[in-house]
């Protein structure tokens, strides 16, 4: 099917999923190779972070760049007034400061919304003003694992904990350009299939202590609780996704990692340029007439709550 250039406009949602976040580069870079133009972003966890690079004017060749000069083991340390948690990602945020200084949302050269979870009340926030740093640090903030980001009366945790691929904010920026969604999760019916979450490969533990550790009770029982999590958040992916319909969902095979593995940059960049190949018809197809009617009629709806209907005073903030 072919469709004019004019006509393709997309809005992208790219889930969370760790360390695994590095296909979204290359789902990025093969939908601008077929000519479709990313008209807004909307992003979760480490989908915030490519989303906001990439609404920010970074080319997948400097995301590619800066990806592979990440040493993972300086990346995860705490500030010194981080909340409590297991560690910190201060490391991150540092490499990403010198990247985004104090850029705002409207700074940016493509419209990019992020979520995160405020724990206090439950509420899904979509984070639309201020500045870019805090909103990604917020949408990253693993419960527990990594610090929550204090704003307002908020403590704002992973948004992945409510909506792990956040489609709704997507519909609600462009309701009229079709929304191709990008999952990182393992589809339950190949979650028997895959490695499950062990300490990350990049960590310096002797294979003989590994293996006393994973020994003990403490370990089995915390391996229970983690595996359930990580069956919780899949479940919920799909099912949202079920629920909000996307026009193209893609889902970059990407499941021989876990979400704190040492990935292979170059391999992670082609399972998502390969998933994008192999639904290009079906994202053609979504500029039919009939899928723009859908569009049409759908409603517009939002799940979360803007930030900026809670914090309006950082919609001026360029400072």
């Amino acid at each position: 099917m072919n469709v004019n250039n004019n006509m393709k406009k997309i809005t992208l949602a790219l889930g969370g999923g760790g360390i695994k976040g590095f296909a979204h580069i290359g789902v990025i870079r093969q939908l601008l190779k077929e000519d479709f133009e990313i008209a807004a972003i909307t992003g979760t966890s480490v989908g915030g972070i490519v989303g906001s690079l990439c609404a920010a004017g970074f080319s997948t060749e400097e995301m590619e760049k800066f990806s592979k000069e990440l040493n993972f083991q300086k990346m995860i340390n705490r500030a010194p007034n981080d909340p409590p948690s297991l560690v910190g990602l201060q490391g991150l945020f540092n490499i990403l400061k010198a990247k985004l200084g104090d850029m705002t949302f409207n700074e940016l050269k493509t419209p990019f919304v992020s979520t995160a979870v405020d724990i206090n009340t439950g509420r899904e926030i979509i984070m639309n003003v201020g500045k870019i740093l805090p909103a990604i640090q917020a949408t990253s903030a693993i419960p527990g694992l990594f610090p929550a980001v204090r704003m307002g009366d908020m403590d704002l945790v992973d948004g992945g904990v409510l909506d792990p691929v956040p489609v709704s904010p997507a519909r609600w920026l462009f309701p009229d350009y079709p929304i191709v969604a990008v999952s990182l999760s393992v589809p339950n019916s190949e979650w028997g299939e895959v490695d499950k979450i062990q300490v990350p490969s990049y960590v310096p533990v002797p294979d003989f202590i590994m293996q006393h550790f994973n020994q003990l009770r403490l370990s089995q029982a915390m391996k229970i609780f983690v595996d359930s999590s990580d069956i919780t958040s899949n479940m919920i992916a799909e099912l949202r996704l079920r629920i909000e319909k996307p026009d193209v969902l893609l889902h970059p095979k990407i499941y021989k990692y876990s979400i704190m593995d040492q990935v292979d940059v170059d391999e992670a960049i082609a399972y998502g340029e390969k998933a994008v190949k192999e639904s290009l018809s079906e994202i053609n197809a979504s500029f039919s007439a009939y899928k723009r009617l859908n569009r049409w009629m759908r409603p517009s709806y939002m799940n979360g709550t803007l930030l900026s209907e809670i914090m309006p005073d950082l919609m001026s903030t360029n400072d």
